[in-house]
């Protein structure tokens, strides 16, 4: 939930037409946001959690007025030239790598104001920034500084000034260790030997993204005029839109805005950037997501109701520009869903569909349920492991070289969690090692999912159904594996057929693939001593682990 506190007389001075409580609340809801409550005049709006630009009461009173029709689309702002120079040097690129920046000027702020600034700020930081992971946000007085501005990376022992709100300076380790903001956002540098700075001309520090800002330079207070607005992360892209969501703000404040050139290397790159993407979007889709009988015109009609600029209208495609500051915008999906708010939810006569359906599970649900009961019966317990695991539980102790799998960002919180698993029969072992002081027999099943890479699917990965199996015991062998094995496909009724096959995790000639229908789709065989000592088990396991998805279209 991302909550705009406003007041209802600041909403009234900034939308374009006279309203009262109850018509901002309908047109709130029309638009799929919620009046979440109103105390004299303090109000409080729920926002959809992907329309960043409405975090503001000046975003939000744009939309309102676009959508009132009482502007067209998206109202360019005005940016002044002047020569502002923002350079990035190679240093920091391997720690946070992107920075974005703008000048405004002529601000009459007072304590509402700055107050307004900050909560938008954090704001960003929790939702849109992911707790400053993907976007941190600085505010400077620029009278403070010199220019050009740089951004680079140092020791953290060799960067030192006075943060927000203390009178000491500290050195970079000694911020996340005894600043309350640096204990709390310690892990985005955990193991970093160099921190992020940005320096002024002169060498003063403004801030050490994403963590604090300097309490001389990054202060700003009601007399404060003229701003610099930086902010960093690892996606120049992100940065883009967060500084075009300020920069509109600001301009909404009565401020001017100037460019900043970022120089970066060999390119040199204009903020705020203002930049538009072209979408297209046929009648077609929208009829068929929507249900509603309305034509290209129709459509054109209704887009810049939402801030869409209408490009072109065909027959059947329309073609757009979207705001730089609509970062929710991913599909034609999403431009569907904004001309249903254009259209009015509430006009959409329902209709009962002309189809007759009976409710049920998926078959490979069913498959997998049966499965579980009948390995119950035979003995078996059932785990439940997790699917994120890391490379060297998946790999190194299971004697392999990495294999193609689906990664994690680097900036996960738990280091032990680096992938999604590949494949099955590690996670299992887990168990047997966490259960060592229980008494053997251990014999154990899992029916669960891996994900695996795949360029021919919209998410680059799949969903792979797979069983799994282990037996540890003392006198435990690839006859008893396999018995297990037979019973498994007499009981689904499919043939199968083990080809000898050599496999790093398991003993050579006590292992083999499992063929149906002449495909692969699974091994079976002796685990090897090597990886019982890397997992320190002191007991033999046999295993098995089967590609349910192939097996079943091989039936």
């Amino acid at each position: 939930m991302v909550i705009v506190d406003t007041t209802f007389s600041r909403m009234k001075e900034l939308v374009k037409k006279e309203l009262t409580i109850e018509e901002l609340e309908q047109v709130l809801a029309d638009m799929g946001m919620e009046l979440d409550d109103v105390e004299e005049d303090i109000i409080k709006i729920e926002i959809t959690a992907e329309r960043i630009d409405l975090i503001s009461a000046e975003g939000l009173a744009r939309a309102i007025n676009s959508y009132l029709g009482l502007i067209k689309g998206y109202e360019d702002i005005t940016v002044e030239k002047e020569d502002y120079v923002h350079i990035v040097e190679p240093s920091v690129k391997a720690v946070r790598g992107f920075t974005r920046s703008f000048v405004v000027k002529g601000l009459s702020l007072d304590e509402d104001s700055v107050k307004t600034l900050m909560q938008v700020q954090e704001k960003i930081h929790e939702t849109y920034g992911r707790k400053r992971k993907k976007v941190a946000i600085g505010v400077y007085d620029l009278n403070l500084l010199k220019f050009p501005i740089t951004y680079k990376a140092e020791k953290p022992e060799k960067i030192s000034f006075i943060p927000l709100d203390m009178d000491q300076e500290m050195n970079g380790h000694q911020i996340l260790e005894e600043h309350p903001k640096g204990q709390a956002y310690a892990h985005l540098l955990k193991g970093e030997s160099l921190f992020p700075v940005h320096r002024d001309a002169n060498g003063k520090i403004l801030s050490m993204p994403p963590i604090i800002n300097s309490n001389s330079l990054g202060k700003v207070s009601a007399t404060t005029k003229d701003l610099f607005i930086e902010c960093t992360g690892p996606s120049g892209e992100a940065l883009d839109s967060i500084i075009d969501i300020f920069a509109t703000m600001f301009a909404d404040w009565k401020g001017k805005i100037y460019y900043v050139t970022i120089k970066d290397g060999n390119e040199e790159i204009i903020c705020p950037s203002f930049k538009k993407q072209e979408w297209s979007i046929t009648v077609d889709v929208v009829r068929n997501l929507i249900g509603i009988d309305v034509d290209a015109k129709k459509v054109s009609e209704l887009l810049p109701k939402m801030q869409y600029a209408i490009v072109e209208t065909g027959d059947n495609e329309i073609k757009v520009l979207v705001p730089s500051v609509r970062t929710d915008i991913w599909h034609p999906v999403d431009i569907a869903d904004d001309v249903a708010r254009a259209y009015g939810y509430n006009n959409i006569v329902p209709q009962v569909p002309n189809l007759s359906t009976i409710g049920g599970m998926l078959p490979i649900n069913i498959l997998k349920e049966d499965i579980a009961n009948f390995l119950v019966g035979f003995g078996l317990i059932e785990l439940n492991s997790w699917a994120l695991t890391n490379h060297i539980d998946q790999y190194e102790k299971m004697n392999l070289s990495e294999e193609p799998h689906v990664k994690l960002g680097k900036n996960t919180q738990d280091s032990n969690l680096s992938q999604v698993r590949s494949w099955m029969i590690p996670e299992a072992i887990k168990t047997l090692v966490a259960n060592r002081s229980s008494e053997y027999p251990q014999r154990v099943f899992e029916l669960g999912i891996c994900v695996l890479p795949d360029e021919t699917k919209d998410v680059n990965a799949k969903n792979v159904d797979k069983l799994v199996c282990l037996l540890c015991e003392e006198k435990t062998d690839f006859t008893q594996i396999k018995q297990i094995l037979d019973a498994v496909c007499k009981f689904i009724g499919i043939e199968y057929m083990i080809k000898e096959a050599k496999h790093d995790s398991f003993i050579e000639g006590r292992m083999g693939e499992i063929i149906v229908n002449e495909k692969t789709v699974g091994i079976i065989g002796e685990i090897h001593p090597q990886v019982l000592d890397n997992w320190d088990l002191k007991v033999p396991v046999t295993a098995l682990e089967i590609d349910l998805s192939m097996m079943r279209s091989l039936q």
